[in-house]
């Protein structure tokens, strides 16, 4: 660590006539400051939103009277005797898989269209796009209206609130601002819970998340600046003065900054290249030109794959085991994956790639796999290893996706 502050000081001292010439000097003016503590915890508080779209289902739909000893109304309570849809899906896991589709056909759009308009206006886009979801399940008068909220809802569930934040402070402050998005997915999903056991019905959950999402628009709206390296890369002088003027409002006091300098973008710390931005034309091309990369892809895709399958099934059956308390068990399984989201990334600066993931993916194999054969009467035994494959399981996504980042090309 010694090394890296003295590497940033001479980063910082090695400005041009005192200026702030580099995209990377003026992040690191910024680093630990309270404009880079506010974008960490803007950018986590909707990670928090998006945990409750992804777990909520576990109490619209939970299995029998489990939750409230039978005082809180669910979607099942309301529209009791929903039919097969065409003819053998159950209509009402419909409504966890219904909003995993939406992510699966839209969750990516908005990313590739921040490449084009902006991370900040697709962020605010994407906000209001999620309170309008939410208000038509809210308020959804029939069945087949709340399938349809639900799918709009999963397609807003996108990663670009992560991308904003990454790109708009220093890189030392990455692992902190990793750690507080693995704290407020936490915190998300944990308070599903206790909202629904306070309001008592699954109505208000959405309005409750509805409420939340409208509030992380409006400041995204207003107070957010665009991120940095979508300025240079656009060569948006004013947004880049915007960024710089917000950071000097936040942290009370002004950046002597040289906007020429950097954006004329032969001036990043790494290898002197411009920073660029790929079409989705130009991505796919370079795939099938190369083919071990391409493979590699596959791979990954299969690890999230299975990853998601096992985390999903984890966290969305937490309330319907017939050990323990359904509440409990549900909180216990979003306090447990914060420690994965500390340590994963640690494992990985410690021990090889390679080895961490054979390592957490076979431990998460082995606990699932014991569940199976541990009777339900060992209750604290049983829970322990459900706790324990949750924890895996989420050690598993943090893995594969710093990992997938690490191997693929970036230019």
């Amino acid at each position: 660590s010694d090394a890296s502050d003295s590497e940033e000081t001479d980063t910082i001292e090695s400005r041009k006539d005192g200026k702030i010439s580099t995209l990377d000097q003026l992040l690191e003016s910024t680093k630990w400051s309270p404009f880079c503590f506010f974008i960490m915890f803007v950018q986590s508080f909707q990670w928090a939103v998006s945990a409750q779209m992804f777990v909520m289902t576990a109490y619209l739909t939970p299995a029998g009277d489990t939750i409230a000893n039978g005082s809180y109304k669910s979607v099942r309570d309301e529209w009791p005797d929903e039919p097969l849809i065409f003819g053998f899906m159950d209509s009402y896991e419909m409504i966890s898989s219904i909003a995993f589709l939406g992510n699966l056909l839209f969750g990516t759009i908005p990313n590739l269209l921040s490449d084009r308009y902006g991370r900040r206006k697709l962020l605010v886009v994407i906000l209001f796009c999620i309170v309008i979801a939410d208000i038509i399940c809210a308020f959804a008068p029939a069945f087949w209206v709340l399938i349809v909220g639900r799918f709009l809802q999963g397609s807003g569930i996108a990663s670009l609130n992560f991308v904003h934040c990454m790109e708009s402070i220093a890189p030392g402050s990455r692992f902190l601002a990793s750690c507080g998005f693995g704290l407020f997915w936490t915190i998300g999903y944990c308070m599903v819970a206790p909202e629904a056991l306070v309001v008592g019905s699954w109505r208000w959950i959405f309005g409750i998340n509805g409420i939340a999402a409208l509030a992380c628009a409006l400041v995204q709206l207003l107070l957010v600046p665009e991120s940095p390296y979508y300025c240079v890369a656009q060569n948006d002088r004013n947004k880049l003065e915007g960024f710089v003027r917000r950071s000097q409002w936040i942290n009370r006091r002004s950046y002597d900054v040289d906007f020429d300098a950097i954006l004329s973008k032969k001036n990043t710390e790494s290898d002197d290249e411009e920073l660029t931005v790929v079409t989705v034309g130009e991505s796919l091309s370079y795939l099938f030109k190369n083919p071990p990369v391409l493979l590699l892809l596959l791979m990954m895709g299969y690890a999230e794959i299975a990853t998601m399958l096992s985390y999903a099934g984890i966290s969305l059956a937490s309330t319907s085991l017939d050990v323990g308390d359904a509440n409990w068990n549900f909180v216990l399984s979003g306090i447990v994956e914060f420690p994965a989201y500390c340590v994963a990334p640690k494992f990985l600066d410690w021990f090889p790639s390679k080895f961490v993931m054979i390592t957490v993916f076979a431990c998460a194999s082995g606990s699932l796999v014991a569940l199976k054969f541990i009777p339900h009467d060992l209750t604290a035994l049983y829970l322990a290893f459900w706790l324990l494959s949750k924890f895996f399981a989420t050690s598993c996504y943090m893995t594969s996706l710093i990992v997938a980042s690490e191997l693929f090309p970036t230019k």
